[in-house]
């Protein structure tokens, strides 16, 4: 444990060390990395900040009672960030804020701080008005409202759009965005972007990660 701050190579080092596991959403490689830089530096805003995105991102692949308690401490610690935003970069603003509303389901306060980020990096801002966009359609139209469900998709893929995906390598985006194309009823761009996803992250389109858009896709969406 150092009781010092970490200097800019140090961080430097942990982002480039945790970014390859990241962009391919192999979470719970780039969390081992996370703790060891947390146990090094505990009060480090950036080990934070990736630790509790990394556990809440890993989260997802658990089982209900483990996602829960695992949420519960990214979100707490992501919370805690927010209030220490002085002398922050904007990168590490946007990211602990960001990942602040997607692990604690605020999808629509996700929305509007996309919004309000675009004065700072228009590009960032639509990026979270899209990811935003696209959750909020899932959940209208996991409750059956399709014609929201429709509406938000859209948004989602309008900001997308504003954003650019070509050349992005991180594969949830690509994901996030086929599942919007799937909900507004463009399978064939659905697909498209599915197939995007499954080559960043390197794995099959057949993960389980991408089988509630390949559901959408068939017309056989099994959480409906």
């Amino acid at each position: 444990m150092n009781a010092t701050a970490p200097s800019a190579e140090w961080t430097k080092k942990l982002l480039d060390t945790i970014q390859p596991h990241l962009l391919k959403g192999n979470y719970s490689a780039g969390l081992v990395i996370a703790k060891r830089g947390l146990k090094e530096y505990p009060d480090s805003f950036v080990a934070l900040y990736q630790y509790a995105k990394l556990l809440g991102d890993w989260a997802d692949e658990l089982p209900a009672k483990k996602k829960k308690k695992y949420k519960s401490e990214a979100t707490g610690i992501l919370k805690s960030l927010t209030q220490r935003m002085a002398g922050q970069s904007a990168v590490m603003r946007f990211g602990a804020c960001l990942n602040y509303y997607y692990q604690a389901s605020a999808y629509r306060e996700m929305y509007s701080f996309g919004g309000r980020f675009m004065k700072h990096d228009r590009r960032k801002g639509q990026y979270a008005r899209a990811l935003a966009a696209g959750l909020i359609a899932e959940e209208f139209h996991l409750t059956q409202r399709k014609r929201r469900a429709s509406a938000w998709a859209k948004k989602s893929i309008r900001a997308w759009e504003k954003y650019g995906l070509k050349g992005e390598k991180y594969y949830f985006a690509h994901y996030s965005c086929a599942k919007a194309l799937a909900i507004s009823g463009d399978m064939k761009a659905a697909m498209t972007s599915l197939k995007l996803a499954a080559r960043a992250s390197q794995r099959p389109i057949t993960d389980w990660e991408f089988q509630d858009v390949l559901s959408l896709i068939s017309g056989h969406d099994v959480r409906t």
